[in-house]
């Protein structure tokens, strides 16, 4: 039968113990307040170092007790209240003249209700009483002069590996006690776990351990993480409060105003230190009301506060407060789902200025701690919100962080995420607007990644005639795919339905704060895929790119104008745009535009010929290793050259820039003839065979491909070249290729 008996040990105690009886027998000492969170021992804790002062003490407890004159009556009883009938009513002065002046301890324990009564009359009693010395337990201070603050922390949850921590080693002896089979099954690293959980909170882990005995370590850990309730406490003599973690916090919670619940309830939420510019970032609130009830929470011992190095003041709360909150929000699903969708808010507040941030260089630093600190939360505040059907909110929070996934490698990630949503919203009753939503942000991201084939499969059925709910309750979501689409067949060389869809969705309808881009996207767009025979149109376009306020707006127009150059047949007008994005100051910033822009180069120099090969090797290999260790989504197609194992790669994004921009720019001379630069690489190859005389049977066996293909490229030549037979081809061949380089 295993022993059923309480382990009266104070675990981990010995410095502030040794602390506390320090502070008591200092003479200098009048007012001791012995302060600290919920359940942290402050009681268990100061009554011993009281008990041992070799001094007599008069230990009153106050926590039944709700009023000034009943909190110095229960003083009066302890002291030994006059039998006379005529005596002082309870107060202040009764108490002085009860005391006198012998020398004596008074140990006022669980002041939290009465602290405000007691400290306007107790100051008085230490003036007339000069023996006395008060040690009061209370969760805040009694805000009086002379008080001495000592602040009781949690038991240490930190361990040297080779033992336990305090904290676990009090659950340990608390299991071990009274469940003695449990704690031989307890596995150490979860009784570790459950410490943490609970911030070494001492009450927190009595009241685990009776969980532990009955339910077993790992379920007891799910219950805490989870928010449910715990086991009640089964020890007869330990008052209410302490029965359950609910209990314990809400005792002194009774003024709590619904401001200062919901500021709590928001720092809880969140599993990162908060400095006060960023809850009210977070909170939508601006001004006092929300510092004064932080300093409210902090001056109940509810919440923690340091100074940070920029000079703001960092918020933290305990394990065994936010254990708390979750039971609230557990217990509570209506305020749970309120905390939730407005913290989301907030998040989408912090996200916009995440994203603002990272589009000013000065602003990168700050951009990036934010990024680091609540990234997270972030993530977590999504799949809330997609577990509770709010897919409208998660598709404009993933919307908002769209270069946050990409700064950090988890544009990957997050396109899994709106392929989960999509999924419940196509399996639900829900209105198609949700899902064109969720296929325009999928398309808009393969768009920028130059995955246009995708890009074309997820647009295709917003701007879909048939999507008339869509059109309808969104035209700004429907006109938005429509030029997205637009660029998707421009790119993939279609520019005649690129132009059927502008004429549709044209940049005049855009809002006002797309139209500059969205005009300027339309002429790139118009150019189509002929050569240029002059420089001034292009050269016009590249200007006002350059010019675009917006960095991302910029850079996009500019690689969307050099891939049109490119087939255009212009690799040596394409290159100096690629350039022109390569040379923008801090190109992290803007990773998947400098990659896009290294594959433009990649490009050019393959189609300026062999003598080029090893540059286009080079820059095709960096483009691939640096899209797979910067988790960006690659091109279908795109995969590593097989000639880098001989001529090495480049491995970092800054180096290929450096390498790119130092090989000279191609001129026309690199290009051949500009006439024969109309043709594709399968054309021109089609027209010297046609000009050493073979039929289109003889061109097909030697080219491996089928002979109506031969007949198709070669009108096409015939068309490009404006030739009006075969015999016109040949001489043009013949011509052409006689000309000096």
């Amino acid at each position: 039968m295993p022993e059923t008996r309480r382990s009266p040990v104070l675990v981990g105690r010995a410095s502030q113990l040794a602390d506390l009886r320090e502070l008591v027998l200092d003479q200098n000492i009048r007012l001791l307040t012995v302060t600290g969170g919920a359940g942290v021992g402050k009681s268990r804790l100061a009554a011993t170092a009281v008990r041992n002062a070799e001094s007599r003490f008069i230990s009153v407890d106050l926590a039944e007790t709700s009023e000034g004159e009943q909190a110095w009556g229960t003083i009066l009883d302890a002291l030994g209240r006059p039998a006379e009938p005529h005596a002082t009513p309870p107060g202040p002065d009764a108490v002085a003249a009860r005391i006198g002046v012998e020398p004596m301890i008074l140990l006022a324990d669980n002041c939290d209700l009465v602290a405000r009564d007691l400290a306007a009359g107790l100051s008085a009693v230490l003036v007339r009483c000069p023996g006395l010395t008060v040690v009061a337990t209370s969760r805040h201070a009694l805000d009086l002069y002379q008080e001495v603050l000592y602040l009781v922390p949690p038991l240490s949850i930190a361990s040297d590996g080779s033992e336990a921590s305090p904290a676990a080693q009090l659950l340990w002896n608390c299991v071990e006690t009274r469940f003695r089979d449990a704690a031989i099954a307890a596995d150490r690293s979860q009784l570790e776990q459950i410490a943490a959980e609970l911030d070494g909170v001492p009450v927190g882990l009595e009241l685990a351990a009776t969980a532990v005995g009955r339910l077993g370590a790992e379920r007891t850990l799910d219950r805490i993480r989870s928010g449910q309730q715990l086991p009640p406490s089964p020890f007869v003599d330990v008052p209410s409060r302490h029965r359950s973690i609910r209990a314990c916090v809400e005792w002194a919670l009774s003024d709590l105003d619904e401001m200062g619940l919901f500021v709590l309830l928001h720092v809880a939420a969140s599993s990162v230190l908060t400095d006060l510019e960023e809850v009210l970032l977070l909170s939508g609130e601006r001004g006092d009301p929300i510092a004064g009830k932080l300093a409210e929470l902090v001056d109940r011992s509810l919440l923690d506060h340091s100074v940070a190095e920029n000079g703001h003041y960092t918020y933290a709360i305990s394990g065994f407060t936010r254990s708390f909150c979750r039971q609230l929000l557990f217990e509570d699903r209506v305020l749970a789902k309120r905390v939730r969708f407005r913290r989301a808010e907030g998040l989408r507040l912090l996200a916009r200025e995440i994203t603002r941030l990272l589009a000013e260089p000065d602003g990168r630093a700050e951009a990036l701690r934010l990024i680091d600190r609540w990234l997270p939360d972030i993530v977590a505040t999504v799949r809330y919100l997609i577990d509770h059907d709010a897919y409208r909110d998660a598709i404009e929070l993933l919307s908002e962080l769209e270069d946050v996934w990409i700064e950090r490698g988890l544009l990957a990630d997050a396109e899994a995420i709106v392929a989960t949503l999509m999924a419940a919203v196509d399996s639900g009753a829900h209105p198609p607007t949700l899902m064109a939503a969720g296929r325009e942000l999928l398309g808009r991201w393969a768009l920028r990644s130059g995955r246009f084939e995708d890009a074309k499969r997820l647009l295709a059925p917003v701007v879909s005639a048939r999507n008339t709910d869509t059109r309808r309750t969104d035209p700004g979501l429907v006109h938005r795919a429509g030029r997205a689409l637009a660029q998707v067949h421009h790119e993939t060389g279609k520019p005649q339905r690129a132009r059927t869809l502008l004429a549709r969705f044209p940049s005049a309808a855009a809002s006002p704060a797309e139209q500059p881009v969205a005009a300027l996207m339309e002429a790139v767009i118009g150019l189509g895929d002929v050569p240029l025979e002059d420089d001034e149109t292009w050269s016009a376009l590249r200007d006002h790119a350059a010019a675009l306020p917006r960095r991302r707006d910029r850079l996009t127009v500019l690689n969307t104008l050099g891939r049109t150059l490119l087939r255009a047949r212009s690799p040596h007008r394409a290159l100096e745009v690629f350039h022109l994005v390569l040379r923008t100051p801090e190109p992290v910033m803007s990773l998947l535009e400098m990659v896009t822009a290294l594959e433009g180069c990649a490009r050019a120099y393959d189609a300026a010929g062999v003598e080029y090969s090893e540059q286009t090797h080079r820059l095709s290999a960096a483009t691939h290793w640096i899209r797979a260790s910067c988790s960006l989504s690659r091109i279908a197609g795109n995969s590593a050259d097989p000639a880098v194992s001989t001529i090495g790669a480049v491995l970092d994004i800054d180096e290929a820039i450096a390498y790119a921009l130092s090989i000279p720019l191609l001129s026309r001379a690199d290009l051949g003839s500009p006439l024969l630069s109309r043709l594709t690489k399968r054309q021109l190859e089609t027209a010297l065979l046609v000009a050493e005389g073979m039929t289109n049977r003889m061109i097909a066996n030697r080219l491996g491909i089928a002979e109506w293909t031969v007949v198709n490229h070669l009108r096409q030549v015939m068309t490009r070249l404006d030739c009006p037979s075969r015999l016109h081809v040949a001489l043009v061949i013949e011509r052409e290729t006689q000309q000096p380089a």
